[in-house]
Parts: structure tokens; C-alpha cells; sequence
């Protein structure tokens, strides 16, 4: 589920080509906030992200990792974590503290893919163990327990495309026309990592998969009629109170906490062109969908680009932005042209009624 927003912000940024059928091959940089959102999610489920990875069945000596902090170094995923490990006996029906210790473990990670390139894990390559102090870990049970059981766990770490594909299929079907859904699935199919590597900021993956470019329709689209007009305005109406809410709730400080404003009015904005896109034929070289996103882009890119830098998962963005809107709409075009898509009142209203007859269905 968390590798959906840097793939569908990958589709994003695809080159076109010219072949039919071409593998397409782009660089995802995912943020380690968002690798630690992963690690937390699948290891880190107990009470303040803490997880208990070891207990004796007397339940007098444990051992629990809490926090983890992910970085970059020398290549490799150094993963701190909170250690608190306890070793005890019983008697009398009661436990007995005999070591307690608290620390620092640190783990170093090569971030590593599999044959087929569709799993990316995390083997464990060295440990150290600290206390408070800075002093090395001299307990030798502890030492052996960390070696044994709290390292195999952290290397279970992975990211697995397999378990992301039905969430990729399941959140763009609704907007791929009936007759393009078999490429959408043939193609979220062929994803694949080609290459993985880890730097100062980030892990970058290279996605790549397999499109199939067809001749544009260029035909006209009918607009929405009132029915369906009506049933887009209640879409959009939802989606905008929505996203309007998220825009509220975003983590922004300092100067950018000023131009929460400016993301309400473009998204004002866009609800008026795309509308007026749905229900209105237009000159030619006037599209409304066109128009708006050449005028909005100059003022949401730099935005944009200094809200990557604070939240989590969102580096694409800074690749995104750098685009002229000119160039940015064809970039879209070149993923959403196997789709049947395209970045136009046409492609709007191809969108619109296969979302409303998805929703009707």
C-alpha cells in the first residue's frame, strides 16, 4: 500500500517513445521517512511503535526495540532502534530482576532485489550496540539475542510489488474507459525493479514496465449531459472537501504555512475549469483542462517543490516540478496514452463518465 503514491507520482514523470510497445524505465526516489513508515507498519505494532521480539515463557526477561531512525550511509540503510532488555528469574511466583539494559542498537542494510525484481528487501550486514554512554554491549546473552532473533527480524524488512499491484489496479481503473482495462492491468503486471540504490536521502529505485502506445483519438467527446453533470458535481464536491481537508492537516511550517490559500484557490480553480471543460464545446487552442493547467503550473511548482522538502514520500515531487507545463501535460500523456488517456476536456470527459459508470456499477 505505500509503494501506490511514489509509483503513481513515477507515472508522472515517464518519457514518451516512439516504438508500439516499449519498456519504460524511470527512477523513484523514496523518501526513508517512508521507508520508516514500513519498517513501522510491519514490525513496530506494539504501544509507542515498540516491538517485542523476545520473551522467555515466564515472561521475566524480554527484550523490546522502540523508534527506529532510518538514514543513509555509505550506501547502505542504518537503522538506530531504542533497546530495552531485561533478563529474570522466578521465584516465588514473582519475577526476580538479574541484568536489565538499555541502549542503542545500530544495523546497516543493503538494500537488496530479488531475481525477478519485484521484491526489495533489507539483509542485515553488521551490528553494533551502544549504551547510553557510548560503551559497546559486553552482555554476552544479550549480544547473542540480537545476533540470532532482533537482526533476522529487522531483515525481514521488504517492500513487495506483488501486495502493491491490486491497490495501483484498484485506485486507476475507475478512470480508464472499459475498452483500455486489460492494457491498465497488463501493464501494472510487467512492473518490475530494475535497480536499487541507496544514498544520503533517500533509497532510488528503477521502475520499469511495459506500455503500449496506441494512435491518439483526437475525435471529439460529447459533453456531459445534465444527468451526468449532475453526478460529476457531486464527485468533485466530495473530492474537494476532501482534499481541501487534507490540505488543512498538512504538516507545513515557517513561510508555507501561508500558502495553504493559494492550494485552496487552485483547487477552486480547477473544479471551475474542469467543469466548464465537461459542459461546454470550446474554440480550438482554448481547451479550459489545458488552459488551467499551463496558467496554475508557474505558481503551484515552486510550491510544490518546497513542500517535498517536509513531507514524507513526496521527493518525487521535486523531479515533477522542474517540467514546464507544457512539457509536463506531455510527459502525462505519454503514460495515460496507453489508457486511452489524455489531458484534455476530451480526455476529462472520457474520465468522468468512466468514474460515474464505475460508481454506478
Amino acid at each position: 500500500m505505500h509503494l501506490i503514491r511514489p509509483l503513481l507520482i513515477a507515472a508522472s514523470l515517464l518519457l514518451s517513445g516512439t516504438s508500439l510497445a516499449r519498456e519504460i524505465n524511470v527512477p523513484v526516489p523514496m523518501d526513508y521517512r517512508l521507508i520508516r513508515n514500513v519498517l513501522i507498519n510491519q514490525l513496530f505494532t506494539g504501544p509507542g511503535q515498540s516491538a517485542r521480539l523476545w520473551q522467555d515463557g515466564k515472561q521475566c526477561s524480554f527484550l523490546d526495540l522502540s523508534n527506529p531512525q532510518i538514514a543513509g550511509e555509505n550506501g547502505q540503510v542504518k537503522i538506530d532502534n531504542n533497546v530495552h532488555a531485561q533478563f529474570g528469574a522466578k521465584m516465588g511466583g514473582r519475577c526476580m530482576t538479574l541484568v536489565k539494559w538499555s541502549g542503542i542498537l545500530e544495523t546497516f542494510q543493503k538494500p537488496t532485489l530479488d531475481k525477478t525484481g519485484n521484491v526489495l528487501s533489507f539483509p542485515v550486514t553488521s551490528t553494533n550496540a551502544f549504551d547510553a554512554n557510548g560503551q559497546k554491549l559486553n552482555i554476552s546473552q544479550l549480544q547473542d539475542l540480537l545476533q540470532q532473533v532482533v537482526a533476522p527480524r529487522l531483515a525481514d524488512l521488504k517492500i513487495d510489488l506483488n501486495e502493491s499491484r491490486g491497490d495501483i489496479v484498484k485506485t486507476l481503473l475507475p478512470y480508464v474507459p472499459a475498452e483500455d482495462s486489460e492494457q491498465l492491468h497488463d501493464s501494472v503486471n510487467s512492473l518490475r525493479f530494475n535497480s536499487v540504490k541507496a544514498d544520503n536521502n533517500a533509497i532510488v529505485l528503477n521502475l520499469g514496465f511495459i506500455a503500449n502506445v496506441k494512435p491518439a483519438d483526437t475525435s471529439p467527446v460529447a459533453a456531459l449531459n445534465a444527468n451526468e453533470l449532475q453526478q460529476w458535481q457531486s464527485i468533485w464536491q466530495n473530492w474537494q472537501a476532501s482534499l481541501d481537508n487534507s490540505i488543512d492537516q498538512l504538516p507545513l511550517s515557517g513561510d508555507l504555512a501561508a500558502n495553504r490559500d493559494t492550494l485552496h484557490a487552485v483547487l477552486q480553480q480547477a473544479g471551475q475549469a474542469f467543469e466548464q471543460g465537461l459542459s461546454s464545446d470550446h474554440p480550438e487552442g482554448n481547451d479550459p483542462v489545458r488552459l488551467f493547467i499551463n496558467e496554475s503550473w508557474d505558481q503551484l511548482a515552486p510550491l510544490l517543490r518546497a513542500v517535498s522538502k517536509q513531507l514524507p514520500g513526496a521527493e518525487g515531487l521535486r523531479y515533477l516540478t522542474l517540467i514546464a507545463a507544457t512539457d509536463l501535460m506531455y510527459e502525462l500523456e505519454s503514460i495515460g496514452s496507453p489508457f486511452g488517456l489524455e489531458i484534455s476536456a476530451n480526455g476529462l470527459r472520457k474520465i468522468a463518465r468512466s468514474y460515474i459508470k464505475h460508481q454506478n456499477g
